[in-house]
């Protein structure tokens, strides 16, 4: 095989490579959505609808084909970094994109102005989506559309996100579904590396692992020594929080994580110094670890098993990290005494506020949802699926919500041509792509899609205010706030700036390589 190739050929086989993907999830899409079957290696086939993880199953034989495919999984991770949903839908948009710009190229059309045209078009259908969020709306009807269409699950997952802190998802040791309160902490911060992650989308969860906290910058993969030795030792996983990493030694300490033989997640504490300190005490005293000072001359070199703490479960992702904490720690209640003592004590009102802050954070506690199931094979989708909803709730809180089923865009794209002065390629392009999410919906509900282009009833209907969508299982237009089919805000619009960044990168690819291997 050719180690380079380059132009049509390179981006058709990239072409391949994402038609393949998209095509693997399309059917998930929507109120009537199938399921997929993967294959587990370790087990029973799982049987999901959930798709970035579907995306993380597909693979092809042809490197230049996988090149294609790894591309979109991108779009779908992002995404689901982003915003912990819209995976599916942002897909399908990159996948519109992707084959709609090559097609313009080959006709012709600069790479370089197709590019463009779909940024300003992106700024187009941003400055729409964030004119028509609603803020006034349900929370159980977000949290209901996102676990796809369970009442039951969307009612209990909108309460647990009401009532804040941080929030877990476990299998459930029975069939059913519940929720327990317990001690915990979570951290506006997430693991350094997603090689660190040991579980789906992209996270690292821990059970019973060894924490260290220190304030000093690791430097090198020695240093972490003695804390990896006392790891091994108990056979628990280590997890290390600190104010910052040396490039070199994460490389360093990513290849024994890859290669099995250690287990670690590396937390950066958020903020400035000030900040990260304080993060770093109230870690240390929420799991019971010594806190090695920096300015004392303390270094993890000299790191014992006894001065490592520990804690129940970890969680963590690009962004968030969640503690569950052991009962009855003594270490957790002297803290917190003198945390409200230090408020007593302070004269200034912003400083008492602030280590209010701080004490309230650590009383909030954790929130774990046990998912329940007849078999392990559902309760991993359920998992999936509840996991989505909590996201989707978490964002709809913080940005507000749109009209849902893939309406919003839809009826966006029926008003491009007043809104986008742009060559009418590009804009019956994006158009198009806009489309792509409630016609698959419609598609896949079995409805007529002719009904609701432009000139037919279907469409008239729809124009006429921007609070209707079409039924993803019945296919007729209905009311989205009675219905409660909403989308958080911020879902629809990262899958779109997902969509044309992936599209952006395969436009513009002139040449593929396959790197030699040793």
């Amino acid at each position: 095989m050719e180690t380079i190739i380059t132009g049509a050929e390179a981006r058709s086989k990239l072409l391949k490579g994402v038609n393949k993907l998209a095509s693997s999830i399309k059917g998930t899409f929507g109120p009537q959505a199938r399921t997929v079957i993967v294959q587990n290696p370790m087990g029973m086939p799982v049987i999901l609808n959930d798709g970035v993880t579907i995306a993380r199953a597909v693979t092809d034989k042809d490197p230049y084909v996988q090149m294609g495919i790894d591309l979109l999984k991108e779009v779908a991770s992002e995404a689901q970094e982003k915003s912990g949903d819209g995976t599916t839908g942002a897909t399908l948009i990159a996948q519109t994109l992707c084959n709609g710009s090559l097609t313009l190229m080959e006709n012709g059309v600069p790479p370089l102005v197709i590019r463009d045209a779909l940024k300003d078009c992106l700024e187009d259908v941003t400055e729409y989506i964030k004119k028509h969020t609603i803020t006034d709306f349900n929370l159980v009807d977000v949290a209901t559309i996102a676990s796809n269409n369970d009442p039951k699950l969307g009612e209990l997952i909108s309460d647990v996100v009401k009532e804040g802190g941080g929030i877990t998802i476990e299998k459930s040791p029975t069939q059913d579904t519940y929720v327990r309160s317990s001690a915990g902490l979570e951290i506006a911060s997430g693991m350094v590396h997603t090689l660190m992650a040991n579980s789906g989308k992209g996270k690292c969860e821990f059970t019973n692992p060894l924490i260290l906290t220190t304030t000093e910058r690791i430097e090198s993969f020695n240093t972490l020594i003695p804390a990896l030795e006392a790891s091994i030792q108990e056979g628990r996983p280590l997890v290390v929080f600190c104010p910052d990493v040396n490039p070199q030694m994460l490389q360093n300490l990513l290849v024994n994580i890859v290669q099995g033989k250690v287990s670690v997640c590396i937390v950066k504490v958020p903020g400035m110094p000030q900040q990260q300190q304080e993060w770093l005490e109230d870690v240390s005293a929420s799991t019971g670890s010594k806190l090695f000072k920096a300015s004392l001359n303390e270094s993890i070199t000299q790191a014992t098993s006894e001065e490592l703490g520990e804690c129940e479960r970890l969680h963590s992702n690009s962004t968030t990290t969640t503690l569950t904490l052991k009962e009855n720690l003594p270490s957790l209640e002297q803290h917190s005494e003198a945390l409200f003592d230090a408020i007593e004590e302070e004269e200034n009102e912003w400083l008492q506020e602030q280590i209010q802050n701080r004490l309230n954070r650590m009383n909030e506690g954790i929130s774990t949802i046990y998912v329940g199931g007849a078999s392990d094979v559902e309760q991993v989708e359920t998992k999936e699926r509840v996991d989505d909803a909590v996201n989707a709730c978490k964002l709809a809180l913080e940005s507000g919500v749109v009209v849902g089923g893939g309406a919003t865009l839809w009826r966006y794209a029926q008003e491009m041509q007043t809104m986008v002065p742009l060559a009418t390629d590009v804009r019956l392009l994006f158009q198009k792509a806009m489309e792509t999410p409630l016609k698959t919906i419609v598609e896949n509900a079995g409805a007529d899609l002719d009904f609701y282009t432009i000139g037919h009833d279907g469409w008239r209907q729809l124009k006429e205010t921007n609070l209707l969508y079409v039924c993803g299982k019945t296919g007729e237009i209905e009311g989205a706030k009675t219905d409660g089919v909403l989308d958080p805000m911020q879902v629809v619009l990262n899958s779109v700036e997902s969509a044309v960044s992936i599209a952006s990168l395969v436009l513009m690819t002139d040449c593929a390589i396959i790197a030699p291997t040793e």
